[in-house]
């Protein structure tokens, strides 16, 4: 291959992939009215998110309900329309009510749309249908306001069924005397593994994490010390959902 045509190729590729100023300059400043925002509506100060809301979605905005905000994060911004629509996409923690359970905090996904109105960026909300992590929901306009027609809260067991264990017992040999479990989390948030304190003599539990996040897993480990042969039943605990996994112990 003639070397020569090597460059002027990579610097066609590296080109091509460059993000122009306008649309570098578009996207910071759709980042920082999000970010602005949300920080608004941490902060509980509404009449000054209310400044960032666009004309066609101040009704909405007033007749809809205040998320309390925690913190949040702003993972990803999309430019369209020439640069004159953006989708955020972000996440927040917030506190829920679960039944019998009391307020749980939960890291939660969204998206906002935001449009440039008067050469600047606001939040706007396409009224036909709200996106949301479950799906497009319609607008709720019996009730007079624009608040979403939102699904009901899942209840608890439909919750647990989010967190599963692969296998509810293990047996050790001195052939293999370590064994493992998984726990799989498929809640929007992170939850926390706790190993009962346990009593059985020769056996050591550990697991690798303690705080699995969304779709991650943690591995629990069993090992028999040498020349003990464990046997009995241990416990383990996730919160905030207080569900609890019992793991049997055998040993040949």
């Amino acid at each position: 291959m003639d070397r020569r045509l090597l460059f002027p190729a990579i610097a066609i590729t590296a080109w091509a992939q460059q993000v122009s100023p306008a649309t570098a300059e578009a996207e910071k400043a759709v980042r920082a009215r999000a970010e602005k925002f949300l920080q608004l509506e941490q902060d509980k100060n509404y009449r000054g998110a209310w400044a960032l809301v666009a004309d066609d979605t101040q009704d909405y905005f007033f007749n809809s309900g205040r998320p309390e905000i925690l913190s949040f994060t702003i993972d990803n911004v999309e430019l369209s329309d020439n640069n004159t629509r953006a989708r955020v996409t972000f996440r927040i923690k917030r506190t829920l009510p679960i039944p019998g359970m009391g307020g749980q905090t939960f890291e939660l996904a969204g998206v906002s749309t935001w449009k440039v109105e008067n050469g600047d960026w606001f939040w706007y909300v396409d009224q036909a249908a709200l996106e949301t992590p479950f799906g497009k929901i319609p607008i709720n306009k019996a009730t007079g306001g624009g608040a979403p027609a939102m699904p009901g809260m899942p209840n608890l067991a439909s919750l647990k069924d989010q967190v599963s264990i692969d296998k509810s017992a293990v047996t050790l040999s001195e052939a293999s005397p370590v064994q493992t479990v998984a726990i799989s989390n498929h809640m929007p948030g992170p939850v926390t593994i706790e190993i009962e304190a346990t009593t059985i003599d020769g056996l050591v539990v550990d697991v690798d994490n303690k705080q699995p996040g969304s779709q991650k897993s943690a591995t629990v480990s069993f090992r028999a010390k040498p020349g003990t042969k464990p046997a009995g039943t241990v416990g383990i605990d996730v919160q905030p959902l207080g569900q609890h996994f019992d793991v049997t112990v055998t040993s040949n």
